[in-house]
């Protein structure tokens, strides 16, 4: 096997391991879809890899007025930043995915790079710094063994794996049965990878009780960040590579969960000596507290969503060719009666996985073997019904009157895109993908899926104001 196919494979197993894939995702040949039946497997890949990444992939920069993941290539390779922690962002369905994957295996050459989902990995609103290094320790000691690294004479890892083993029963994560072989020393990594997978397990099972209960203490998170950092270190010695960290879906996050983690845990983060990509809620990076998280982690990199519409309402084509070009790679559009995959572009606003979302809608609803208009029709309005259904006052950890939702709504579809106003109704929005921001000269605008929503409300409010103006 060539270099470059093992450095493949080795990324594709991280890939795997990191958004807990099966194998049969992997094994299942999926090509161009010709056939309806077809159209739904081959709009579910999400994680592209291999030749699926070469068979599909687009590049979008242009439409999106944005150089997003070239700024991150070129800012992670700046020689003068060995340790650089970088924020990246971007909306639901914008296709962040695919971008950070590709990043993926482009930097294998620079980077031992190491990727996984927080939110198929770990309890997202329960996401501690503890559940986070437990993660990065597991696989950096995954990512040993696949690439044939582990020396069972070097006195250093011998003395790396003692140490964090001894550092677990410390902690607690070893229960007092082990301690006998614990204190003995020389358990092994594979001793140590079955202590990290059984304590994140019980973690997922008991919940945010259980670890409340065990919550480690700084000093002690701050010993196995040492010895994380000697892992990285070996790494270093043996390959002559830095460790380049992605943490995916952290942006799945709450709001206030994302803003209590990252100001709480920044100093943590800081010190792990690797480069990191960690994944940030595109609407904490509008609120006022993103300043306190900027100071150590910089400006974040933001994906927008494609372009299909000017800030005057005005097709954007490139933007709509762009899209057109993203599903050609994956299906026939000649499965599409009178190029009503039109439609289906017209209403995602710019979004890949809603467009693919309306697609797979349609197939499963049509009977023949052609995607009708009826049935793209139909499509777009049950996700305009689930669209509608999330604008609702909020009253949990954020309090939002559905009427501050409206004052917003109506403001940017009657032509204020470049400056609404600036609060916890217009971020939750953001959230919601409701209102999304375009790049270029920078302007807001509303979902498609939303105009009939909103041209109802505001019919119903002139109805009302008619009707007190006449009593």
């Amino acid at each position: 096997m060539k270099k470059n196919e093992k450095e493949d494979d080795v990324v594709l197993k991280s890939i795997q391991d990191g958004y807990n894939l099966p194998e049969a995702y992997f094994k299942v040949k999926v090509g161009k879809a010709f056939s309806k039946g077809d159209i739904v497997t081959v709009l579910d890949l999400a994680q592209l890899t291999g030749n699926r990444l070469k068979n599909f992939y687009v590049e979008t920069d242009k439409v999106r007025d944005a150089d997003t993941l070239s700024s991150l290539e070129q800012l992670l390779k700046n020689p003068l930043t060995p340790y650089t922690k970088r924020l990246f962002s971007g909306f639901v369905g914008s296709g962040k995915t695919t971008e950070l994957i590709k990043l993926c295996f482009e930097m294998q050459k620079d980077f031992n790079v190491i990727i996984f989902s927080a939110w198929n990995r770990l309890k997202l609103n329960e996401t501690s710094i503890e559940s986070l290094l437990f993660e990065i320790v597991e696989d950096t000691l995954h990512y040993l063994y696949a690439n044939d690294l582990v020396d069972e004479k070097d006195e250093l890892l011998k003395e790396i794996i003692d140490n964090i083993t001894v550092w677990c029963f410390d902690t607690r994560i070893i229960k007092e049965e082990k301690e006998e072989q614990v204190r003995s020393r020389g358990v092994g990594i594979d001793f140590l990878k079955g202590v990290f997978f059984k304590a994140k397990t019980e973690r997922r099972v008991f919940g945010s009780d259980r670890i409340e209960a065990i919550r480690i203490e700084e000093r002690k998170i701050n010993d196995l960040i040492f010895e994380c950092n000697k892992i990285f270190d070996y790494l270093k010695a043996k390959t002559g590579k830095e460790t380049l960290i992605i943490v995916d879906d952290l942006e799945k996050m709450s709001f206030l969960k994302a803003r209590d983690f990252y100001i709480e845990n920044s100093a943590f983060i800081r010190d792990f000596r690797c480069k990191m990509v960690l994944t940030i809620p595109v609407e904490l990076i509008f609120h006022p507290d993103f300043a306190i998280i900027q100071n150590v982690f910089g400006q974040a990199e933001v994906l927008p969503m494609i372009k299909i519409k000017d800030k005057n309402s005005r097709i954007y084509k490139p933007g709509v060719d762009c899209l057109t070009e993203i599903l050609q790679r994956r299906l026939d559009l000649s499965l599409f009666e009178n190029e009503c995959y039109k439609d289906a572009i017209k209403y995602s606003g710019g979004a890949i996985r809603e467009l693919f979302h309306i697609i797979q809608r349609a197939a499963l609803i049509e009977n023949s073997e052609k995607i009708t208009r009826a049935s793209m029709k139909k499509s777009i309005d049950s996700i305009k019904d689930i669209f509608a259904s999330r604008i609702q006052e909020r009253d949990d950890e954020i309090k939002i009157k559905f009427e501050e939702y409206l004052e917003i709504l109506f403001d940017i579809s009657d032509g204020n895109k470049t400056a609404p106003k600036k609060n916890l109704a217009l971020l939750d929005l953001l959230r919601t993908r409701a209102v999304m921001k375009f790049n270029g000269k920078g302007f807001y605008d509303t979902h498609p899926l939303l105009d009939t929503f909103i041209e109802a409300y505001k019919e119903k409010m002139k109805k009302n104001e008619s009707k007190k103006a006449g009593e």
